[in-house]
């Protein structure tokens, strides 16, 4: 066999700017072969993304390797030239992050993106042939920048970004995090049948068990920087022997396994939706003559692909976005259609969302003290109060975002907004980031809030038994339309739309053993 990467006892630590240290991989032993997939699960903040990057060279702000020796195609990737390190990124080993905004530079257009991987000489030809090995037809995405596509499709640019070059190892960040459930499916097929035919090794690290279950022959888990279980992924997935690895695969949510009793009886409205539409860009039709309502302490679930108008729904909600026609009311029957800076603070604080990504919402300067008490006015109690909910200490007061995994900015995220005491609350993909100990955890502290609250929820997910975990209605949507509306049971046992027949069906055969 040929190692394309080895891990000697390898030992990194964080160093805060206290100078206390904390460890982040603790003696790390892995050999990958040429060909073999591999992958790597854990919770937030157990070092498998680090372990990822390092296998490429990078060592995170705050981080230090302090004993060890990482060999990527032999090559000791943490003590080379950087200069020999740059000219191995690309042609034998290539990093998919994690986070699609900051793969993508937004200024540049597809082509030039490959111009800048490739240089200026590459024709057309070879882009448009990358691009199609990634499952992307057509010259039409040349031309576009990546606020201009999907994120099914940004995945699968950054693939042919990462594969143009003929790699030897491919590294893949949380590959299907911020995608839909059938826009994953999708993806992760393009991946094997890449791999199939290119024969170059791949470590996937994702917090989904299914999305390791579909890739991998290996699987590897991590807790607290260590590995503590390795093998075959389906005996691992059958039969696992560590009680960390155990406690993952009790967290998946199953399709009717409920953490709260459902509403089941018509309560007042907080938000009534009728005949809701949002154009962009002149014809497109963000949100297509939508009506809901969503009642006080009712939990409703929208779910939907990339692209089908969930999180613009929200937006609008919110005041982020305006509408092009219908109507939007609070169960006051203030006109939610009025632009966020002209609402009065009681509706400000009446209606909270929590976004999909934490960095665009954590000022990267703030402290999580600062940034969670700045605008609330909650003093250092009542911070640690919300902090404690989502199952963070007191030792996060003083980190900043750069300190701290995706998984532990989301629940930052989370308790900022729990602060506001609100009758309404937004939640845009709050889980999609979150290994399944911690979001099945955050999801049931969110049924402990709404029962004892009484608050109402409008939750976005592409994960459908989580959503339906905590929902009382479900709301399916696809290209802006709602295509089916009813109760959890009604939707989950008798789907109508052949959509929703579709999403059913992906999470009856997904891993919840």
């Amino acid at each position: 066999m040929n190692t394309i990467l080895q891990f000697d006892q390898v030992c990194v630590e964080a160093r805060d700017r206290h100078r206390d240290m904390t460890p982040i991989l603790q003696s790390v032993n892995l050999r990958v072969e040429m060909g073999e997939k591999l992958g790597i699960v854990g919770g937030s903040g157990s070092g498998k993304s680090t372990l990822l990057r390092i296998a490429a060279g990078v060592l995170s702000p705050g981080l230090h390797h302090t004993s060890g020796k990482v060999s990527t195609a032999g090559v000791n990737m943490l003590a080379v030239d950087p200069k020999v390190r740059q000219q191995m990124y690309g042609s034998t080993v290539a990093l998919v992050a994690q986070s699609l905004g900051e793969a993508l530079t937004s200024h540049l257009t597809i082509r030039a993106h490959f111009h800048d991987t490739l240089g200026h000489d590459v024709n057309d030809e070879t882009i448009l042939s990358s691009l199609g090995d990634a499952g992307l037809d057509g010259v039409k995405y040349l031309q576009r920048f990546p606020h201009q596509i999907s994120g099914g499709e940004r995945q699968r640019i950054l693939l042919a970004l990462a594969l143009v070059r003929s790699p030897s190892l491919l590294l893949l960040d949380e590959p299907t995090s911020a995608l839909d459930v059938g826009t994953a499916a999708d993806v992760l097929a393009t991946i094997i049948k890449l791999q199939e035919l290119r024969g170059f090794a791949l470590i996937c690290v994702s917090h989904d068990l299914g999305v390791v279950g579909r890739v991998s022959d290996q699987v590897v888990v991590m807790n607290r920087g260590q590995i503590v279980e390795h093998g075959l992924t389906e005996r691992v997935l059958a039969t696992p022997s560590d009680s960390y690895t155990q406690s993952l695969l009790a967290s998946i949510p199953r399709l009717h396994v409920r953490m709260r009793t459902p509403q089941l009886s018509v309560q007042p409205p907080v938000v009534i939706v009728h005949e809701l539409t949002v154009i962009r860009n002149g014809s497109t039709r963000a949100l297509d003559s939508v009506s809901l309502k969503v009642g006080k302490g009712e939990v409703v679930g929208v779910i939907g692909e990339s692209g089908s108008g969930k999180s613009t729904l929200l937006s609008v909600i919110s005041g982020l976005v305006s509408s092009s026609s219908g109507s939007i009311h609070n169960g006051n029957g203030f006109d939610l259609s009025t632009p966020l800076r002209n609402r009065p603070r009681a509706v400000l604080s009446e209606i909270q969302m929590v976004f999909q990504n934490p960095d665009d919402s954590l000022n990267p300067v703030r402290t999580v003290e600062q940034s969670m008490s700045r605008y609330t006015n909650a003093n250092r109690d009542e911070v640690l109060v919300a902090l404690d909910a989502v199952e963070l200490s007191a030792q996060f007061l003083t980190r900043r975002p750069s300190e701290m995994s995706g998984g532990e900015k989301q629940r930052v995220a989370v308790a900022r907004a729990l602060l506001m005491h609100p009758q309404l609350l937004l939640l845009d993909e709050v889980t999609s980031a979150l290994d399944v100990t911690v979001q099945a955890s955050v999801v049931k502290m969110l049924a402990s809030l709404q029962a004892a609250r009484g608050m109402s929820m409008v939750m976005v997910s592409h994960d459908i038994a989580l959503i339906a975990s905590l929902a009382d209605k479900l709301i399916v949507l696809r290209n802006g339309k709602v295509v089916e509306q009813g109760s959890v049971d009604a939707v989950i046992n008798s789907p109508i739309d052949p959509y929703t027949q579709h999403l059913v069906n992906l999470a009856a055969t997904a891993i919840r053993k």
